[in-house]
């Protein structure tokens, strides 16, 4: 089973592969490759010589109604994130109200709910589930190495920071707007979705499958095809990967042939840790760059942020 699981992978990845090719008039092809090959290769690679072997596998049976439901549940959460938008239609123009009322929104359902489910129903151990930490020293140097070495390059590369290589902020703005974003996406996005694609998702089916490959390979497409929807309803995003208006096969393909690839990195980074701590500190790092932009932005005076602009 485990050996399907790979081979089915290879054989998706392939084919969206070739959709891509025949659609690169509208699919950015050469720039998917090209972060595919950083980010999937080099940055999987790096995590081999800097992340602390930490953690063996170990297979252990998995409850058929605990697979179920973890399964279960990353269907409905993906369903959820299409037709439910938490925020009041009033506050949707409040960047900080509605900030704090998805945050809420996505630990209750990506965090609290699942944790509490497997820790009451099937006894699952924090340790399990990712909250551990050993040879601390060594996990901080490997979060600070490697949140440098690929925040440095969504720094040079990311689209989202265009407006940090183009100076458009004061160096102020820079140095207040960068821990204060970072500390937000440590739980908004770090949190939320490590724990829930790497320690709920990645680890049952790693178990289940008793192949750390394959869980590795079936949570990256999980993770890479459950931000295609947010691809596709994002709308007059030009600084975004696929332009204002991408179609639903695009949004399907970027997710697959450059968003599951960065499964990869942090399921193995995960994986050799046995802890989230990497992964989240990590994840937030390349995040803070690509959205710390926004935040300034948001924040600062309106009168400075027209001067600036003009």
């Amino acid at each position: 089973m485990s050996t399907f699981v790979v081979v089915l992978y290879l054989v998706l990845y392939l084919a969206a592969l070739a959709l891509a090719f025949r659609n690169r008039k509208t699919f950015p092809l050469s720039e998917s490759i090209m972060v595919m090959l950083i980010l999937g290769l080099g940055f999987t690679s790096l995590v081999y010589a800097v992340a602390p072997h930490l953690s063996g596998f170990t297979p252990a049976p998995v409850p058929a109604s605990e697979l179920a439901f973890v399964l279960a549940y990353v269907g409905l959460v993906s369903v959820l994130l299409v037709v439910v938008n938490p925020v009041p239609p009033a506050l949707r123009t409040d960047f900080l109200k509605s900030k704090l009322i998805r945050l809420a929104y996505k630990l209750t359902l990506f965090v609290i709910v699942p944790l509490t489910a497997l820790r009451l129903f099937w006894d699952v151990s924090w340790g399990a589930l990712g909250f551990t930490v050993q040879a601390l020293p060594r996990q901080l140097l490997a979060a600070l190495i490697l949140s440098l070495c690929f925040g440095g390059f969504n720094l040079v590369a990311g689209s989202g920071a265009k407006p940090l290589r183009a100076g458009a902020f004061t160096p102020a703005q820079v140095l207040l707007g960068f821990p204060a974003v970072f500390f937000w996406n440590v739980l908004e996005v770090g949190l939320v979705e490590e724990f829930f694609f790497r320690a709920f998702l990645q680890g049952a089916l790693m178990q289940a499958l008793a192949s750390p490959l394959a869980g590795i390979c079936a949570a990256s497409l999980l993770f890479g095809l459950a931000h295609a929807p947010g691809l596709y309803l994002r709308s007059a995003d030009k600084d975004g990967p696929l332009g204002e208006r991408p179609t639903l096969l695009n949004a399907v393909l970027y997710a697959v042939l450059v968003l599951s690839p960065a499964g990869w990195f942090t399921g193995l980074l995960y994986l050799r840790t046995g802890s989230l701590l990497v992964p989240v500190l990590v994840h937030a790092a390349i995040d803070t760059v690509a959205h710390v932009s926004e935040a300034i932005t948001a924040f600062r005076p309106a009168s400075r942020a027209g001067v600036q602009s003009a």
